[in-house]
């Protein structure tokens, strides 16, 4: 009644991406790579003033620490939307929330 498992081997770029469509790891690595595209895109000076950047379905949550570059950044918002899906390739976002 040993019933021996037989596995097929699998490429290592085909492995890793089954792993990182679990929904937890994707979600956590989406994140982590929307942070590192704003922080390219948008640049030092307003880098400085990010203090987080997280997804949440399809709004971007970015807290901001100065008031008045957050109110500079909602004018904008449009067009950073448009910047940061192009980076990931996808319609990920549909609203920027700055808190």
């Amino acid at each position: 009644m040993n019933k021996r498992r037989t596995f097929e081997p699998l490429k290592i770029s085909k492995l890793l991406k089954n792993f990182s469509n679990q929904k937890p790891i994707n979600k956590g690595l989406k994140n982590a790579k929307l942070e590192e595209i704003w922080h390219k895109k948008m640049g030092k000076n307003i880098s400085v003033y990010t203090e987080s950047v997280n997804l949440s379905g399809k709004k971007l949550f970015i807290k901001i620490k100065s008031p008045t570059l957050k109110q500079e950044l909602r004018y904008g918002e449009n067009k950073i939307i448009k910047i940061l899906n192009e980076e990931l390739d996808d319609e990920n976002i549909d609203k920027i929330i700055f808190h």
